[in-house]
């Protein structure tokens, strides 16, 4: 039996997965989707932690911390877009419960880069800028989109029903988890197997072509940025297919 803990991005939360939960759980799976600090359900904690701690390493210690606490071993550990740089941190942390990693237009940083750093390729110079000012004017949190047409040319968001989903669900992001760089260079956790799921609208092109030229599983869908919500019957195969559940 295949366990799958799934780590959301940036303004999301654990709610984003709740398309593709029981569609994995259909076949014995256990499915583990978390909210990290000051995200989701937990996007209250926001109001009582200073925001300089809600950092890359406190996302890290939400799912180090859940999966220790639940006893969790050969763990296909999901994460997507920011989560990129959170499940590259957990194996750097605890490489020997984990037995796959799947970065779902995920970020995929080096030793020493922050998710700021991997913003310029996948979302352009503007944004990168904007998230660079916000970090060098010691701003707190960075809002999350407003409208309906926002997710749609950002997320590839089109449905009507989703878009009313998901708009009311998202919170502002941490701009300290943005700015902290990660410390790579363990070898258990480069011993790790991995795979990344790549939306033809994502703009992670040229992270997957890097990847690919790692040996690296790759996957493909024609969708945007948030496929978990967009095809999530697409996304499970997928992950089910790398448990080996199904072929």
């Amino acid at each position: 039996m295949a366990t799958f803990v799934l780590v959301h991005g940036a303004w999301h939360g654990g709610w984003c997965w709740w398309k593709v939960e029981p569609l994995l759980r259909r076949y014995g799976s256990s499915v583990y989707a978390l909210s990290l600090t000051g995200m989701g359900e937990r996007s209250h904690l926001a109001r009582y932690i200073d925001p300089a701690v809600i950092n890359l390493d406190l996302h890290i210690k939400d799912v180090t911390e859940l999966l220790e606490s639940e006893g969790l071993e050969r763990v296909i550990l999901v994460g997507h877009a920011y989560a990129g740089m959170v499940i590259s941190g957990v194996a750097e942390v605890c490489p020997q419960l984990l037995e796959h990693l799947v970065y779902v237009n995920g970020v995929v940083p080096r030793d020493g880069e922050s998710m700021v750093d991997q913003l310029d390729a996948v979302r352009g110079p503007e944004f990168t800028a904007q998230v660079r000012a916000a970090i060098n004017n010691r701003e707190e949190f960075l809002p999350p989109p407003t409208t309906v047409e926002e997710i749609r040319r950002r997320w590839g968001i089109a449905d009507p029903e989703d878009q009313s989903w998901v708009l009311p669900r998202l919170c502002p992001q941490s701009v300290a988890a943005f700015a902290q760089p990660l410390r790579l260079g363990s070898f258990e956790a480069q011993e790790i197997s991995r795979s990344f799921i790549l939306s033809s609208e994502s703009g992670f092109d040229p992270i997957a072509k890097r990847v690919r030229q790692s040996g690296w599983g790759l996957y493909q869908l024609d969708t945007g940025h948030d496929p978990m919500i967009t095809k999530p019957r697409e996304v499970a195969d997928i992950l089910l297919k790398i448990a080996g559940t199904i072929r």
